[in-house]
């Protein structure tokens, strides 16, 4: 299909389950005043359109995906909101450990629903990234905040 001569791709279901998981996140933690419930709505229904929820190995992945997204959510939320120089260089070190870390486990989940989709041309390989390391132990493991 084309629109202005430019073809309309479809989208990796990886990358369609993340942005799902986002835009429902968006849609439950942010102000009324912070966003378009209306176009979130739209989103997730035309997002929802391309995932089989028939089948429960996938709707596993999905909810583990929004867990781990809403862990970084939570993670990023002072220091996306400006409130950085209160918590400190140390605090800002340990967070963004634990973003790091919780990506590697965002990666790992998002592949999971690449190859599950049988897709394992769109996994996500990390260059010279911690989540590319064959000892998982070398990960620096970030306190709880």
């Amino acid at each position: 299909m084309f629109k202005n001569n430019i073809q309309i791709v479809a989208m990796p279901i990886c990358e369609l389950c993340d942005r799902l998981t986002i835009a429902k996140l968006k849609l439950q933690r942010l102000p009324e005043d912070e966003l378009n419930k209306t176009l979130l709505q739209k989103q997730i229904a035309y997002y929802e359109t391309g995932i089989d929820y028939t089948d429960p190995k996938i709707c596993n992945l999905i909810a583990a995906l929004l867990d781990i997204n809403g862990q970084m959510w939570d993670a990023e939320h002072d220091i996306r909101k400006g409130l950085d120089a209160m918590l400190g260089l140390a605090e800002i070190g340990k967070r963004a450990l634990k973003i790091r870390n919780l990506n590697c486990i965002r990666v790992s989940i998002k592949n999971e629903i690449t190859l599950l989709a049988g897709q394992p041309e769109f996994s996500d390989c990390k260059m010279n990234h911690i989540s590319q390391r064959s000892n998982s132990s070398e990960m620096t493991v970030a306190p709880s905040l």
